[in-house]
């Protein structure tokens, strides 16, 4: 089954993708901000402790991940915490339902505590102890009004077209990179993942894609 395979995927719906299963590859992750900076996907320790320490200069960042992390509470699609006026950051973790997101929200913590629990989530892929934690819901952006991403390896294009995807899949093909990925910022959308290389590679899909490609703006 050669790279052609895929590209098919953009033209027919109904083409069904075969899922082969290898080794589970690292998560990759994107890192928001609300205010006074771009989110990137090149995330590391050191870029992760800097937004928190500067939480006066960001507002909320939001550590997300691309794929959800299976746990007792759901599968969590991210660590945030909340700048919070006279007091201690507030720490959110989120978890992906149908129709938005649960979220699980305490504060009071220091600043060394949540870059701890940042740190273990992007390392280990470890939720913080959430069971006494204010348990309520959060609705993201209407699904309708999400544009797809592309993230090929660490970089991250927005205002993509089909030619960009079909270019992606064709640097995979050629073994310029290992990862391509397609989706929204807050996954309501479904996302499409082909990583590897063109003899060993892994398709991963989720969720329903609902918008043409070619609209993605």
């Amino acid at each position: 089954m050669g790279f052609s395979f895929f590209k098919q995927i953009f033209s027919v719906k109904k083409q069904k993708i075969e899922k082969i299963e290898l080794s589970e590859p690292s998560m990759q992750f994107v890192l928001n901000y609300s205010e006074g900076r771009e989110q990137t996907s090149r995330v590391s320790k050191e870029e992760i402790r800097r937004a928190i320490e500067n939480l006066d200069k960001y507002g909320d960042v939001w550590l997300s991940n691309c794929r959800t992390v299976i746990t007792p509470y759901g599968n969590c699609s991210g660590i945030s915490c909340m700048a919070v006026p006279d007091g201690n950051p507030q720490v959110a973790v989120y978890f992906a339902m149908t129709d938005g997101l649960t979220r699980y929200v305490s504060g009071g913590y220091r600043t060394d505590n949540i870059v701890r629990m940042f740190y273990n989530y992007f390392e280990r892929l470890e939720i913080p102890e959430i069971s006494d934690w204010e348990k309520g819901y959060y609705t993201p952006v209407s699904p309708d009004d999400e544009p797809y991403y592309l993230y090929v390896d660490n970089e991250e294009y927005k205002y993509i077209t089909y030619e960009d995807v079909l270019a992606a899949l064709e640097n995979l093909e050629a073994g310029k990179c290992t990862l391509m990925l397609l989706k929204t910022p807050g996954c309501q959308n479904g996302y499409l993942e082909v990583r590897g290389t063109k003899d060993d590679y892994i398709v991963e899909t989720g969720g329903i894609m609902k918008k043409e490609i070619g609209w993605c703006s």
